[in-house]
């Protein structure tokens, strides 16, 4: 009888036993399976970290190539901007004080002056031969007083100094004009300055 109780318990020990060696196996399976979990959500945490580092590198390259061009164009901009306005400024300039200045160098030119000094030179030859002549002819034939010479003019002098005067003043509408057109583009100003006998022509 108490060899029969003894081989019931001995049996119920090795029962528990074996049942508690299978729960520490269960748990120990459980725990390496938490453990694996865990490496790999750390191994996944740090290619998260590696992979946020590198993005957050790309974005700041691209971020400062971004920077460097918007630079850029903005120092072509500034550039383009000041070529413009110098061009403008230029125009203006042109076709104000560079259009007189123009004009009164041709005007007060030697060339000018020996070309018209030229002119009136002939043309004065040209009257004073024809008024001698005329004045000549009257005096033989009809003995004239020199103060009725036909063709005397009593007032050249004066009449004289006023045409000098009057070169010396003169003012040229298309050069006034010109500043009108700063605005304005090429064909414009080409046609402003076309001679009225120049659009005649062509017409």
């Amino acid at each position: 009888m108490i060899l029969t109780e003894l081989k019931n318990f001995s049996e119920s020990i090795k029962q528990k036993d074996d049942q508690h060696k299978e729960v520490m196996a269960k748990m120990e399976a459980s725990f390496e399976n938490a453990r694996i979990a865990y490496a790999n959500m750390m191994a996944e945490r740090d290619v998260l970290k590696t992979g946020e580092a590198d993005l957050k590198a790309q974005i700041e390259e691209m971020k400062c190539t971004y920077e460097a061009e918007v630079g850029e164009i903005k120092r072509e901009n500034a550039a383009l901007k000041a070529s413009v306005e110098d061009l403008q400024a230029t125009k203006a300039w042109l076709l104000s004080d560079g259009a007189r200045l123009l004009a009164k160098n041709i005007h007060k030119g030697r060339e000018m002056t020996a070309v018209v000094a030229a002119v009136n030179n002939a043309m004065s030859a040209v009257g004073v031969n024809f008024g001698l002549h005329n004045g000549y002819l009257h005096a033989l034939k009809l003995k004239t007083p020199y103060a009725e010479v036909p063709l005397l003019n009593r007032n050249a002098a004066e009449e004289l100094n006023a045409a000098v005067a009057c070169f010396d003043s003169l003012v040229f509408p298309v050069i006034e004009d010109l500043p009108k057109l700063v605005n304005e583009p090429l064909f414009k100003i080409k046609e402003a300055l076309t001679f009225a006998n120049s659009r005649s022509s062509e017409k």
